[in-house]
């Protein structure tokens, strides 16, 4: 579709013809310029084969990734053994044959039934009542002053004040990764988890090892559960009756909780009691935090309802029940609960008895042999320590205490330590004895400390690593069965005191608390020839790349396909000798690597095929330097681009470096843009400039409005105040912000249709996309972004309006119909193009060479930026896709972002253009100059629109411009890969798992789904690498005429600019890979150098799809302008 004049084009010629016969130098300085308009060939084998290169080195990046993490992101080895009644019995145990009451294992049980209430991020804090706020508050007659989830669960402070015997309150550390099914697995396992457990928290995982569910069902017990629906994934079939719920939903506070409410007044209720075991999870509290923070009056709704749900649950049980309250985990500031901070792993323990859990009269007693242990050096972070008046241990504690307490074997793989309170009273033995207090927890701890040691000796068997640590434990075990084996021996004995059982039990303390510490070093034990084997190849692969788009792409010359056929077949040959593994011996902890044929074959194959190509590259190289000599200068373009690139790649060689990251992307920008307005005043042409003044400003500028917008990772405290939501403490948006997003609407916009406006390609789809679909979509999205506000803030909560049925359907109709609407237009036609017929007589006031005396010459709009143009409007489509998926803030930072695209695209046009034209010439921008080379073609139609042959003695000077373009373009992509890596912060991000927006998830969706939920999170979290990435081609097709002479040029440029900036990529990867694995050591290793290891290889496989599709974006536009000139010259248009 071509669109006929426009007003500004008309104006221009209406004053061309009152001119013609007054001709005048400054007119013919604006010569419309002639374009060759003949069809040029397709040479799509250029895209197939770009396409195909990034595909083959992303693949080979992979594998290195791959291999790398194997041994980096670190798993345990789950052994199936279970614990049995009759099968295993710890030393001194009698049979069950022998036992009195029938009912026990391996300790007389206490308890015959266990409520377990587990209130999902539980943290710390929302137990401990806090009496000063309270008194306080009490004087003043203001709450207001009490944060909404403090003293929310009063129900916890009136038993441990009125009924100290009753309750107990303990912090429990829940070990990182917190998320909610790793955390079930070590409340119900006893084990630990690792970092590469927490992806398994989204697609479910079926427990293969000991646990405390089975051995309730093998023992006869009942178990009912009811609420998060993670238990029927973990456990199927297991539960004799299971209400289970959809876990994922977190905007929805109030179906999980009130379903369980529906059934738990009637379970409890039941008489006879046909449950052992009442499970019931809870997640109004976390859903709160993840949609509001826990600074939010839903919070304190959600923790006041249940306060009552317990006060309901603490009347209704009898006194053969024992009730656990306990948190999995806990939360940040803004309700998300990675394990990055304190306040993430640190969840409440709570237990309540009607009969009492303690005995008053061994209080004293009972706290000398807490402050014995206190001052006991256990080697851990996770000591008996005490604070506000309150215990802190690890949370697995509670395998064992459970356990003991009910009689049942404690699971197999358990590295708990049991409660020593819920163990220091008097009781019978198995078989009938009467044990004293310390008597009863000393027994009880040998069990649990022999359960202990046999899972280590069994785990050392398995693997060669846990054998190097036994060994001291094994002497610490030993010892403490000396000591109770000379306690036994002086049973009957007066002399045995408190103070003898006292030590043996500290000895069994000591052993499981040290054996704690040294599982968590043994799963910590890196395999290092994996991590070699990684480093490598990924460090090859980010060399093939840079290597094959300086030396291969950009020229004639092919790589040596044979040479590196051979390399692939010695690299399998290698593999099948062993040669890789008789490499690794040479390297140090290789005795206990999971190495196995498919990783020595992946690496193989990679370091064959890839080393081969650089060897036989670095020959042909050589070859070639000796026939022409040394000619490559290095320009000062692409030394700084190379300085700029080289420090935030280096970024991942220092914690402070990564945990700052956002901040030393805001002084890299900033030292770009100040270099280029330095260098503008070196311009000769007033107009270049000033027009380069203004943007290299206008850069600076909006590069410091970027930092307007800040999430925090818990390392920057107290430094960093949080300004991406409406307040620190809080997850939703400001109000002022969704005000703010509907102000950059017309902002964007505008740019938008100004820059096609300057290039003359306002016209056809640079008409209507631009000018009509894309600021409506804009406007859907702020709207829909509105309404979340107002439903998050409760602005509207007394009207009729249902604000999230709303949201959905604005979302679900609005979104899906504008993005597809801009998407088959441009599809359908993403030609830029007008068409006008003005008098010959103008065109010859022009300074055009015109045959034609008289009538009418045939004027194409756009022509010199017919590609460019029309990719530039794709890009608009998914900028506006992304703000859909951005909160407020995100959303305007990444409006920011595009104008920051738009200066780029017209610094880089005036410097090539002074480059190129090396002469003192205007540069026209915007509607004054509608007429000019660089925006308009005036179509004679005469053969002489043919371009001529290039002299052999110019074309040097061809190749000469052609490789100073490609020092502009590489110095303008690595500012492009820097804003990549600065909005991806500005967007609400954190190389972090707290700082993911998961609450994208369910923008238009009812409910969760496995498969647009994870999809608009991608959008949602990498917004800024695949804008950014998705302009790299666009900055080696802006403004650049696409002719038969051209079009091998334009190829060569596009394919250097994406598989460059794909290289910028890798260098990122290969640097966070390399730096990782060196500080596997390192303290911050899993807060800091893990991550950025994971969230740099998900960008490099985001990136290279996004460029896949850049490519095919340009190709569009391509074959569409081929079509167009082929369709003129069928007309007769053109000749």
């Amino acid at each position: 579709m071509l669109k006929r004049r426009s007003g500004a084009r008309q104006t221009q010629v209406a004053r061309a013809t009152k001119t013609s016969g007054q001709p005048k130098k400054e007119q013919s300085s604006r010569a419309f310029g002639t374009v060759d308009l003949s069809p040029f060939p397709a040479k799509w084998s250029a895209f197939g084969k770009l396409l195909l290169v990034l595909l083959v080195t992303t693949l080979f990046h992979l594998a290195g990734i791959y291999l790398f993490g194997s041994g980096f992101l670190l798993t345990r080895l789950e052994l199936d053994t279970r614990n049995n009644c009759s099968t295993w019995r710890p030393e001194g145990v009698p049979p069950i044959e022998a036992n009195i009451t029938g009912q026990g294992c391996w300790h007389a049980p206490r308890y015959n039934r266990a409520v377990l209430i587990i209130l999902d991020a539980l943290r710390f804090d929302f137990t401990v009542y806090n009496e000063t706020l309270a008194h306080q508050a009490s004087k003043s007659g203001d709450n207001s002053s009490i944060p909404y989830y403090i003293n929310k669960l009063p129900i916890l402070h009136r038993i441990l004040e009125t009924e100290p015997e009753h309750g107990l309150l303990f912090r429990v550390r829940a070990d990182p990764p917190t998320t909610t099914l790793q955390r079930l697995k070590a409340l119900t396992t006893g084990t630990l988890p690792t970092f590469v457990d927490a992806g398994s928290n989204f697609f479910g995982q079926v427990i293969g090892e000991d646990n405390i569910i089975e051995q309730f069902t093998r023992t006869g017990r009942r178990v009912v559960f009811m609420g998060d629906d993670t238990w029927d994934n973990m456990y199927p079939n297991a539960m004799n009756e299971s209400y289970p719920y959809p876990s994922l939903e977190v905007w929805d506070l109030h179906t999980v909780d009130n379903g369980i409410l529906q059934h738990l007044q009637p379970t409890l209720q039941r008489e006879p009691k046909d449950w052992d075991l009442l499970i019931a999870h809870f997640l109004g509290v976390d859903h709160a935090g993840h949609r509001y923070g826990p600074a939010h009056p839903a919070m304190a709704e959600k923790l006041t309802q249940m306060n009552a749900v317990l006060t309901n649950i603490f009347q209704e049980v009898d006194d053969e029940t024992v009730v656990f309250v306990i948190g999995d985990h806990g939360m940040d500031a803004k309700g998300d609960h990675g394990g990055d901070s304190e306040n993430e792993i640190n969840a409440g323990l709570f237990m309540y008895s009607k009969r009492p859990l303690t005995d008053a009269s061994a209080a004293v007693e009972l706290n000398s042999y807490l402050r014995d242990l206190n001052a006991t050096d256990f080697g851990s972070d996770d000591p008996f320590v005490f604070l506000q008046g309150h215990r802190t241990m690890p949370q697995i504690d509670f395998v064992p205490t459970i356990s003991m307490l009910l009689g049942i074997p404690i699971p197999f793989g358990n590295l708990g330590t049991l409660i020593p309170e819920c163990f220091f009273v008097p009781t019978l033995d198995l078989s009938g004895k009467s044990m004293d207090y310390g008597r009863n927890l000393l027994e009880a701890m040998r069990i649990n400390a022999q359960q202990v040691h046999h899972y280590i000796t069994e785990y050392s068997q398995q693997r060669l690593a846990a054998k190097l640590a036994i060994r001291d434990l094994k002497e610490l075990f030993d010892s403490a069965e000396m000591a109770y084996a000379r306690l036994s021996t002086n049973n009957n004995d007066a002399a045995v005191t408190s103070a003898d059982l006292k030590d043996v039990y500290r000895r069994y303390v000591t052993f499981t608390r040290r054996t704690l510490v040294a599982a968590r070093k043994i799963w910590a034990r890196f395999d290092v020839p994996l991590i070699v084997l990684g480093s490598v190849a990924v460090t090859l692969a980010f060399a093939s790349v840079v290597v094959y788009a300086k030396v291969h792409w950009a020229s004639d010359v092919s790589p040596m396909y044979s040479v590196i056929g051979l390399g692939a077949i010695s690299g399998i040959l290698l593999v099948a000798t062993g040669g890789v593994r008789k490499w690794l011996v040479s390297l140090e902890d290789t005795g206990d690597s999971a190495l196995n044929p498919y990783h020595e074959t992946a690496f193989a194959i990679s370091a064959g095929v890839l080393g081969t190509y650089l060897l036989s590259t670095l020959v042909q190289c050589c070859y070639r330097m000796t026939k022409r000599g040394v000619s490559a200068i290095i320009s000062t373009n692409t030394l700084l681009g190379l300085f700029l690139l080289a420090l935030h790649t280096l970024v991942a060689a220092s914690d402070s470096f990564t945990i700052h990251e956002d901040a030393v992307t805001v002084y890299l920008l900033q030292a770009f843009g100040f270099i280029n307005l330095l260098w503008s005043f070196g311009l000769d042409s007033d107009t270049a400039r000033d027009s380069l003044v203004k943007y290299s400003l206008i850069f600076m500028i909006l590069t410091r409005i970027s930092q307007f917008s800040t999430i925090c990772r818990e390392e920057q405290h107290p430094y960093c105040i949080p300004t991406f939501n409406a307040t620190p403490h809080t997850s939703v948006a400001s109000p002022s912000a969704a005000v703010l997003l509907f102000l950059m609407v017309p902002i964007v916009a505008l740019a938008i249709r100004k820059v096609m406006k300057a290039s003359d390609n306002a016209e056809s789809t640079g008409k209507i996309l631009p000018g009509i679909f894309i600021p409506i979509g804009m406007i859907v999205s702020a709207v829909y972004w509105a309404f979340d506000t107002i439903d998050n803030h409760h602005i509207l909560s007394g009207s009729k309006w249902d604000m999230a049925a709303v949201k959905f359907w604005w979302a679900r109709v609005g979104f899906l119909a504008i993005s597809t609407t801009c998407l088959f237009v441009w599809t359908s036609d993403p030609n830029c193009l007008g068409v006008d017929v003005i008098p010959s007589a103008a065109v010859n006031a022009l300074g055009v060479t015109n045959n034609a005396s008289g009538g009418k010459t045939v004027c194409f709009l756009g022509i010199p930026n017919a590609v460019g143009a029309s990719y530039f409007v794709f890009l608009s489509v998914v900028y506006m896709i992304l703000t859909m998926f951005q909160k407020p803030m995100g959303g305007i930072m990444l409006g920011v972002g595009f104008l920051q695209i738009i200066c780029l695209l017209e610094m880089l046009h005036i410097w090539r253009d002074k480059s190129s034209k090396k002469r003192n010439a205007d540069i026209a921008h915007g509607p004054e100059v509608p007429v000019s080379v660089s925006t308009s073609t005036s179509l004679l139609s005469s053969p002489q629109s043919m371009p001529a042959p290039i002299p052999a003695p110019l074309q040097g000077s061809v190749v000469q411009k052609e490789q100073e373009n490609a020092d502009w373009t590489f110095l303008y992509l690595v500012a492009l890969y820097l804003l990549s890596s600065r909005f991806y912060f500005a967007t609400g991000h954190q190389t972090t798992l707290s700082t993911i927006q998961w609450d994208i998830g369910y923008v238009g969706v009812k409910q969760l789904n496995w498969t647009i939920s994870p999809l608009l999170v991608l959008l949602n979290t990498f917004a800024g690498n695949v804008l950014f990435a998705l302009a790299a081609p666009l900055l080696a097709v802006w403004k650049r005429p696409l002719t038969r002479s051209t079009q091998d040029q334009v190829n060569r440029e596009l394919g250097r600019a994406v598989l460059t900036y794909f290289g910028m990529v890798s260098a990122t990867t290969v640097t966070a890979t390399l730096f990782a694995g060196h500080f596997r050591r390192h303290l911050m290793v899993w807060r800091v150098f893990a991550p950025k290891f994971f969230f740099e290889a998900l960008v490099l496989v985001v990136v290279d799809v996004i460029l896949m599709i850049g490519v095919v974006g340009v190709w569009l536009p391509v074959n569409a302008y081929r079509d167009f000139l082929v369709k003129i010259k069928q007309l007769g248009i053109v000749r």
